[in-house]
């Protein structure tokens, strides 16, 4: 487990296929070793951590690729001391779980760039859900506007000032005509530090993905809002869209794969299928069906450009912020 400074944790995943039993992805010489090393830059919990989690059991325990799998939570900076990491010591046989742009690359004297990663696959998108405490005063996502305009509201973000988080509260705010300067965030380490404050009421709003916030919502700890998606999810049928409350903004977060750029490019095709193969299962499926994700494969090439794309977009914001 991680300790309360900080140190990793690193959480086998003990799913060892037999040989006989991988698929085509798992099978030949140029399959990458039985040690996967598979960095989630966030800590334990969150979204991005279930995400690669449920992966890492898919990969395995359907036999897709051979091996073991070992979870490693390395948080910190919001990202990028896991992103750090993988561009100094990864190789063939380490991945790591990204969610959403690749914020961490676009803040002004970042020590790494795109050029030092290769993107393998997305694997899903998610949309998120506006919460808040479960006895807050905000009631409504018309009362959340309210406060916003009154300046009277404080947003928990899972990561740092310099993510997107902001930049899609900006966005609404702007929509109904609100001043985004007087929006108040307050940072963390990952969603897992966010959720206890906002069900404490230390915070008012915090966004969170479909599962988590479903599991405080049943326990009553939490009262969602709207959600982000361009259509109610079947998992969350009661809670509306920002589109029926008036608000046209729109969030969507990428789950997706990344290696090192130290990764050949046989071990990046490897593990591009077998990520392909993973978004195809039924395990896959039924998890993004219970967690509410939308299964959308991107390939390396189309991956990459989607993060190029999006990326440039959120380094504007960041530009136009400074």
């Amino acid at each position: 487990m991680a300790s309360r400074k900080g140190r990793s944790l690193l959480a086998v995943l003990a799913i060892v296929t037999l040989a006989g039993c991988g698929t085509a992805a798992g099978e030949g010489p140029d399959a990458p070793g039985s040690q996967i090393r598979y960095i989630v830059p966030f800590s334990s919990g969150g979204g991005t951590d279930t995400a690669a989690r449920e992966t890492a059991r898919t990969l395995t325990g359907t036999g897709i690729a051979r091996g073991d799998v070992y979870v490693e939570n390395l948080p910190g900076a919001g990202g990028l001391l896991g992103i750090q990491t993988l561009a100094r010591q990864g190789d063939d046989n380490t991945l790591m779980q990204w969610v959403d742009v690749l914020a961490p690359l676009y803040r002004e004297g970042a020590p790494v760039g795109l050029d030092d990663l290769r993107p393998v696959a997305q694997l899903a998108t998610s949309p998120m859900v506006v919460v808040t405490g479960a006895d807050s005063r905000l009631r409504t996502f018309q009362d959340l506007l309210d406060g916003m305009a009154a300046g009277e509201v404080t947003f928990g973000l899972s990561s740092t000032l310099q993510s997107k988080e902001p930049s899609k509260w900006k966005e609404v705010a702007e929509a109904r005509g609100i001043d985004p300067a007087g929006l108040n965030f307050v940072p963390s380490e990952g969603v897992a530090q966010v959720i206890p404050d906002v069900v404490s009421e230390r915070i008012d709003v915090a966004l969170v993905v479909p599962t988590l916030a479903r599991s405080y919502l049943n326990k009553r700890e939490l009262r969602a809002l709207g959600i982000t998606a361009d259509e109610r999810l079947q998992s969350l049928p009661d809670v509306p869209t920002l589109r029926e409350q008036g608000v046209s903004t729109s969030y969507y977060r990428a789950q997706g794969v990344i290696m090192s750029a130290k990764a050949s490019d046989d071990a990046v095709a490897y593990w591009a299928e077998a990520l392909r193969a993973v978004s195809r299962s039924e395990e896959w499926a039924e998890y993004a069906e219970k967690n509410g994700l939308l299964v959308q494969y991107k390939g390396p090439e189309e991956y990459a450009e989607w993060l190029r794309t999006e990326g440039a977009t959120f380094g504007r914001y960041l530009r136009e912020r400074d």
